[in-house]
This record gives C-alpha cells, sequence and structure tokens, in this order.
C-alpha cells in the first residue's frame, strides 16, 4: 500500500519562510517550517531540539507561535518532516507541542489516557511505523508525565483488589458459603465500561511498581508506576513492531523515554528501555489484538 506525502518543488521565494534560524526556532527548515523540502533530523539531534524547547517552556522563553499565510500554505503543499514523533498522555495540562515549544509540522503526536498501547494497541503501533517509515522520523519519544490520573486510578484498583483479595483469604469457609447462597442485592455489581477496562490493562503497571518499591502509599506507589508504564510503552513497541524493531537495531531510529513533571515544567529524559537489546531479538510482528484480522487477510 502506497502512502501519500506531498512533494513539491520550491520554485518561488516566500515572504515569511526565509531560511530559519536553528536557535530561534524547532530546527532548520528552508521554508520557516519543518515541510520535505528539509533532511530528517538524527535522533541526537532531535533530542537536542527537544531538550532546547521545553528549556525555553520552563524559563517562559517560548519562540513559537501563530503560522502565516505562507508558512501554512508550505506545509499543505510540501508535507510534513516532524522531528520527532512523541507519544503522551490525553491529560489537558500536558499538551505535547507546548511543552516543547513546538509549531504545527514539529513533532508527531499521538495522545491517549496513560500514554499507552493497552488499548486500540493496533492504532498506536501503526502510527508510530507511519511516522518513521513515511515521515523519516528518527526520534521516537514516551512521555509520561506525573500526577497521571489513569496511572492513579490503576493504583487504586490494584490495592483495592490486593486488599479483597486478603480479606477473602482471612474469611471462614462456611460464612463465604453462606453468602453465596444468597440472592445478589440491586446495585452489588458494577457494569463494565471502556474506561475500567483502560484501568484494569493498567494494573499490572501498578503491581510491578508495588514490587519494585517493596510497597509504599497510594501515592508513592503510582508515581513510580509513571516511569514504569513508560518502559512498558516502549517495550510494547519493540516487541509488536518489526518496522520499528529494525530501524531501532541498525541505529537509524531511537526509541527513549521521558516524565513530564507538571509543577516544574521541566522533562526528564529516561533515555533507552532497560530491556531494548532483549527485546531486539523479539519474534513478535503484529500486535496482540490484530492477529486475528492480520489472518484474515494473509
Amino acid at each position: 500500500m502506497a502512502y501519500y506525502q506531498p512533494q513539491q518543488s520550491v520554485t518561488t521565494a516566500m515572504s515569511d519562510a526565509s531560511q530559519e534560524d536553528p536557535s530561534e526556532g524547532f530546527g532548520p527548515s528552508r521554508l520557516g517550517v519543518r515541510t520535505t523540502v528539509d533532511e530528517p533530523l538524527s535522533a541526537s539531534q532531535a533530542i537536542e531540539v527537544l531538550q532546547a524547547g521545553n528549556r525555553r517552556f520552563v524559563q517562559g522563553d517560548v519562540k513559537a507561535g501563530g503560522l502565516g499565510p505562507d508558512k501554512r500554505r508550505a506545509l499543505a503543499s510540501h508535507g510534513q518532516r516532524p522531528v520527532a514523533t512523541v507519544i503522551g498522555c490525553a491529560d489537558s495540562r500536558c499538551p505535547v507541542e507546548q511543552l516543547f515549544d513546538a509549531r504545527p509540522g514539529d513533532i508527531f503526536v499521538l495522545r491517549n489516557a496513560g500514554n499507552t498501547c493497552t488499548h486500540a494497541e493496533g492504532s498506536m503501533v501503526g502510527s508510530v511505523e507511519y511516522s518513521v517509515a513515511i515521515l523519516e522520523t528518527k526520534m521516537i519519544l514516551v512521555l509520561g508525565h506525573t500526577g497521571c490520573g489513569a496511572i492513579m486510578g490503576a493504583t487504586k484498583l490494584f490495592l483495592e483488589r490486593s486488599a479483597q483479595k486478603d480479606a477473602q483469604e482471612s474469611t471462614d469457609q462456611s460464612t463465604e458459603a453462606s453468602e453465596s447462597e444468597q440472592p445478589p442485592q440491586p446495585g452489588c455489581c458494577k457494569s463494565r465500561s471502556t474506561l475500567l477496562g483502560l484501568l484494569d490493562a493498567l494494573v499490572p503497571v501498578a503491581e510491578q511498581a508495588c514490587v519494585e518499591l517493596g510497597g509504599g502509599s497510594i501515592e508513592e506507589i503510582a508515581a513510580h508506576a509513571v516511569k514504569v508504564n513508560v518502559w512498558r510503552t516502549i517495550n510494547f513497541l519493540l516487541s509488536y513492531s518489526l518496522i520499528i524493531r529494525e530501524k531501532v537495531a541498525s541505529g537509524e531510529v531511537e526509541l527513549q523515554g521521558a516524565v513530564y513533571d507538571m509543577n516544574s515544567g521541566a522533562v526528564e529524559f529516561l533515555g533507552k528501555s532497560p530491556k531494548q537489546e532483549k527485546l531486539l531479538n523479539h519474534d513478535g510482528h503484529v500486535v496482540p489484538s490484530m492477529g486475528g484480522l492480520a489472518r484474515q487477510v494473509s
């Protein structure tokens, strides 16, 4: 299947789109915005640009502004050449473009609750594959954040289930048998929701965080779970995308993690997954939820 990416020769000068000073924008751009007439940035260059943009955001010295008509037309006519792909959380307090001081065309952004691949995984992984294979981004960044509601919800769910399990194990068997004979009371069963399914899929993240910490308060476990979840998403991408895995193995693309601190505004860059080398030998080609579809198509 062919993917269309507009590419046109630059034939006319543009009044507001001359060669841009990299220090004033988001990487070098011939037309004042990142388009296909620009060369892709390397992974190391992309990280430097993201770090510089976040420093400007923290200092309140942002450079990104609105786009004039010429720059909008440049993006529409010449396609996109983003410097990086970022998987972030849907939390409205964590707008990816703003916290990196970026403009339209600078970053290829994917967002959902919990910056995860546990649901709609085919859409997330496929979109990342498109960004590296077609748009030629060399840096994939999975960005978690402090105070993540999805992670806190999953942590509460994990601790509630752990408490219920402990209570059930200590309950007398005869009492359990007696209660089981009673008919269910109205309202005793919670209806299943997609949100609960999302939180349920993140429970293993909270459980792993609890194990690594050796216990702790709900706040401590949830805070550590944010980083655990970043690694989990990275490891999922490496496990189930042959395209991403091959590009990472060749050194063409880098896959790194980061956490955004909502209080300070600063992004902590975590680097590569500790499991990367092991996962580069994984043989998964299709995400689990799309396995049946792949068999039908083949």
